[in-house]
């Protein structure tokens, strides 16, 4: 059982004797982060704050381990994080594997070769207990968005990417995830390829807009944050009725549907918003800060947010 690093500035309490409030998840882009891309100064203090005042706050995001530890240090958690949609928990500061759920070897021989017979590139994150490298097929079939995606993780992220053949990217074995980018025209009929196999993967289709293309990632049947919130809550003798989930996205419905509070950003689609307690303001206008000033800070458990909300 986990029993320290609850607090937001380094230091740590011994769970052990002294169960937190409640856990506060935390999605990161549209959640965390404004329409820049960056935590609020606002936001940053409130999330301490709520740290400070007994609740474990913790990230739960579809990013990346290298993509989301950099967001984990500017807000100095010390604790373990939810990355690539619940495939994998690890702790923020030792960066321990915790708790981790990949996709098969045989899941990724089946679906790298539709994907290519689809016309798409596919792309696969190798096993993270191999490294976090992003294996893909040769430049010349990436189309746009892949290669407009593939600049951003490797600048933003440090992402090391890897051009195999596609042969030998079927055979690469275990994996993170699968993903592909692509305008919505040559995604269209994608989700042919997870057609009653649901037991065996799940198919997470994120619809793009004028600026983005959208993306689909493979992944574990179980792997939801919801799933890994609720294995973590189990490791602090909680459970999801102790979690207050706040978040934005098509990723983000089971863990709001699930948790004890769920809190939709007012920048979240009609369908997510549907599935939380309420909604807060936009991140343009930093609404996380509001509400953990105004509900989450006077609160001594999710049942009491129920109420001040209410």
């Amino acid at each position: 059982m986990i029993t320290a690093k609850t607090t937001n500035d380094g230091s740590s309490t011994d769970t052990s004797d002294h169960k937190p409030k409640g856990i506060l998840a935390l999605d990161i882009d549209g959640t965390l982060t404004g329409p820049d891309g960056e935590i609020g100064e606002r936001t940053r203090q409130a999330v301490h704050e709520a740290g400070e005042s007994g609740w474990t706050v913790t990230i739960a995001t579809g990013r990346s381990w290298a993509g989301t530890k950099p967001v984990a240090d500017h807000l100095n958690l010390r604790l373990p994080i939810v990355t690539y949609n619940g495939a994998l928990v690890r702790d923020s500061e030792t960066a321990e594997i915790l708790h981790y759920i990949p996709l098969a070897s045989k899941i990724v021989g089946t679906v790298v070769p539709a994907l290519v017979d689809h016309g798409l590139q596919p792309m696969v994150i190798e096993d993270i207990q191999q490294g976090e490298r992003t294996f893909t097929g040769p430049s010349e079939h990436d189309g746009e968005p892949t290669s407009r995606w593939l600049k951003y993780a490797q600048r933003n992220f440090r992402t090391t990417v890897q051009r195999i053949p596609y042969e030998q990217l079927a055979h690469v074995g275990h994996a993170v995830r699968i993903l592909v980018f692509d305008d919505a025209e040559r995604l269209r009929g994608i989700e042919a390829i997870g057609a009653g196999r649901e037991a065996e993967f799940r198919m997470l289709y994120h619809e793009g807009d004028e600026e983005h293309p959208g993306w689909v990632e493979f992944l574990h049947p179980s792997s939801t944050k919801a799933y890994a919130l609720d294995w973590l809550a189990g490791e602090y003798g909680l459970s999801m009725a102790d979690v207050v989930a706040v978040g934005d996205g098509i990723n983000d419905i089971e863990m709001l549907a699930e948790a004890g509070f769920g809190v939709a950003m007012g920048n979240a689609s009609e369908q997510v918003q549907a599935e939380a307690e309420v909604t807060i303001g936009h991140h343009m206008d930093e609404g996380l800060a509001s509400f953990i000033e105004d509900y989450l800070l006077h609160a001594g458990s999710v049942g009491e947010l129920t109420r001040l909300a209410s």
